[in-house]
This record gives structure tokens, sequence and C-alpha cells, in this order.
């Protein structure tokens, strides 16, 4: 199994950071575009000045279409060489950007072709296109038996659809360097993009590309790296923050995370010393927990953690589907917790519920605010409860797993509840 550990953080009472240097392998399948400046060293750079590693090949012929690279010998040698955990692909520059019949007789056939060889060598090897831009003053070779290429914008829009075309049809990532091209160039940059045939990269350009690549690959912005390729440090901060920004405000637009977990639970204090633990992840099925004393462990997805005392606990869980993994850790202190919980404890019945429930409140304070979140932490519901028995109705929430917080003048208590389907 091949673990792309992604880590995230989640802050409870407390907060703390977390970073893992990673080694990654990587296949670029291309042409010009991306043999300019060599490209995927500038990706390794780049990864390298943050302590992370790349280990590449790629095969860039010039003007190398995706037909070409689906019969190409060295091609489909170097998709077999290994198990890879991304390969990009990047089509001829024009192409995808032609009349619709064209694409789908010249380029989607393709596209798919060359995904499937992909995942027979390793099915767990993410592949990924190659958005590329709009040539500085549109396709003037196509202009005239097809309009929208005659200027860069149009260009442009065009290459991006039928990329994300690409991507959506063959559940692929997507690296949205024409978009980030797009941004820079709306923001009258100093410098130029492309080098002077007005459609290959200059060094800015694959700059831009190359700090694209490491934030899809790694989803972090390169922000902040050291490593310039040789550009004026403003202009070369400006193309990370750019290149960073772009996948990252819009990771679901390039289906950044299609194939990769995304780690997530919730937990509460279940009794003393003991605390549940609730995955909420999406797209896993494995799961192992740490919870601060012993290490990760093989667990499912409900875990319930005893201690023998109840200081600051970090809760940790991995999140895996067989071919990638996500982690995130929760830093608990169990002892502010329970002190909140002093005298505000109530009970609910039945749990599970079909949307009828009766909640008891024991104590004296006239009136409390009590929450229904879901596991995400989200409040759904909101009632105003008073002492005694209180009924509420469910029955607008879908069938799942809740949990009730009930606010007073005397603290927090949160008891965790299952709401069925009526009957």
């Amino acid at each position: 199994m091949k673990n792309r550990i992604v880590t995230t953080l989640l802050m409870s009472l407390f907060g703390f950071a977390l970073a893992q240097a990673q080694t990654m392998q990587v296949l670029f399948l291309g042409n010009s575009y991306t043999g300019a400046n060599n490209l995927p060293d500038l990706v390794y750079q780049l990864a390298l000045s943050n302590g992370d590693s790349i280990q590449y090949d790629s095969n860039t012929p010039g003007g190398y279409t995706l037909q070409m690279h689906s019969q190409d010998a060295n091609s489909l040698a170097k998709i077999n060489q290994q198990p890879w955990d991304y390969v990009f692909i990047q089509a001829q520059s024009q192409e995808p950007s032609l009349d619709t019949p064209y694409v789908q007789q010249n380029v989607f056939p393709y596209a798919h072709i060359l995904d499937s060889l992909v995942q027979a060598n390793d099915s767990c090897t993410q592949t990924g296109f190659f958005m590329t831009w709009g040539r500085k003053y549109g396709d003037a070779s196509n202009c005239q038996n097809y309009p929208p290429v005659c200027t860069y914008l149009g260009m442009q829009q065009q290459l991006r659809g039928r990329y994300l075309q690409m991507g959506y049809d063959n559940h692929a990532v997507v690296a949205p360097v024409g978009a980030a091209w797009q941004e820079v160039i709306a923001q009258n940059a100093v410098f130029d993009l492309f080098s002077s045939d007005g459609s290959h990269p200059s060094l800015h350009g694959s700059y831009l590309a190359a700090c694209v690549f490491y934030a899809t690959i790694y989803k972090r912005s390169p922000a902040g790296f050291s490593y310039t390729a040789g550009l004026p440090l403003q202009e070369a901060q400006l193309l990370q923050n750019i290149g960073g920004q772009i996948v990252l405000d819009s990771l679901a637009t390039w289906n950044t995370l299609i194939n990769y977990p995304q780690a997530a639970f919730t937990g509460w204090i279940s009794g003393n010393n003991q605390v549940t633990v609730m995955s909420t992840s999406t797209n896993a099925n494995e799961f192992m927990w740490d919870d601060g004393v012993n290490g990760f462990v093989p667990g499912v997805s409900t875990q319930v953690i005893n201690y023998t005392s109840n200081p600051p606990y970090t809760i940790c869980l991995i999140a895996s589907n067989g071919c990638f993994a996500d982690t995130i850790c929760q830093f608990v202190n169990m002892t502010a917790v329970q002190e909140s919980n002093t005298g505000a404890a109530f009970s609910v019945f039945p749990n599970p519920s079909n949307g009828q429930l009766t909640v008891n409140i024991p104590f004296q304070s006239t009136s409390r605010v009590l929450w229904v979140t879901d596991m995400q932490g989200r409040v759904v519901q909101q009632h105003t409860v008073m002492a005694g028995q209180t009924s509420m109705r469910l029955e607008a929430l879908d069938a799942g797993n809740y949990v009730l917080v009930l606010m007073n003048d005397q603290g927090k208590s949160v008891v965790p509840i299952t709401v069925l389907n009526p009957e």
C-alpha cells in the first residue's frame, strides 16, 4: 500500500503545528511546454527548498499530442517503469482549444487511453492533466476556422474547459497552470510569462507552472520558499503566492482531492478518564488511532479510549483508503472539559431516536441553550430548554449521528445521539 500522507490540523482548546517532509514519484509526459526551462527540475528544486523530495522522470518530445504519447514506446515504458504517485499529461498546445468535434475525436479518447494505461500499471497512481495557457496573441493559424481561439483570453477559456473535462471524465487531477497564468497577466506584472515567440514559457512562466505543480502535488502553498530559479525575489514571491492561491482556493474545481481521504474526527468525554472518538473522514475505510500514549494502532471508525489519568493528550487519526492516507491530530485537555461539565450532566431517551426525543435536565437554573450539531460541529438546530423533561422533535434531520450540546451558567455538557429514519 502506498501512503500519500497529507497532514491537516484541527484546533480544539489548544493548537499546534505539525509538518512532514514527503517524497513523491512523479512522471511528466508532454512536449516543449513541459520541457522548456526543464520544468520537472524546477518542481524538484522548489520542493527540495522546503525539505520535500520529488523523484521524477519525463518524456517531452516537441509537438507531441496525446495520441502520440499513447502510441510512443518510450512513454509507455516510462508509465510502466514503476509505481508512480503522479503521472502528469500535457496535450499539444493548440489541440484542446479547437472545435468540439475535433476535440471529441482527437483529444478526449487519447486522454482516456493514457489514464487507463496509468491505472493499469498501478491503480493507486493519480493521473493529472497539465492545463496549459492560451497563446499571447491567440491562435492565428486556427482563428479563421474557429474564432474562439483568436485571442489569448478566448483560447485560454477553451483550454480551461477542455482540461477540466478531461479531469472530470477520468477522475483525474488538473494542474491549473493556465488559470494561474491568467491571474498573473490580469495583474499586469512587469515581467512576461511568454518567451519571444508568444507561445512557449519564459523562465517566469515555467517557474509559475512549477509553483502550481508543487501546490497540486503537496496540497500546500510554495509561498515563502527560498528557491527562486534565479528570478528576483519579489517577482518569485508573487508567482509563489499566485500559484499556491489558484490551486488551494479551488481544490474541488481542480479535482485535487478526488481520490484522497480527508481525515476528520469528533470526540467527547464519555466517562471518568474516558474519551469516545468517532471518525467523520471522507473517502476512507481504514483507521489507525494514536491515543497520545501508545502510538498508532489499527482500529475502527469509533473508538473508546481509556486513560489512567486526565492530563492533556494529543489524539491522532490516520484515515486511509488503501492507496493514500490523511492524518489529523486534536489536542484535548480532558481536565478543562471535565471541569466545564461540572453540575451540567443531562440525559436523553430514547437514543437512537426516530425523531421524538426527551431531554431530562436536573439542575436549577431557569433557562439553557441546547444545540444540535452535526459531526463536523456545525449547529443544525437550536432550542431553549427548561429544567426537568423537555420534548424535542428531530424529524427534520437526516438520519445519522449528531451531538447535543447543552450550555448553561454552570458549564457545558455534550451527549452523542443517533437519529434513525422515521418508521
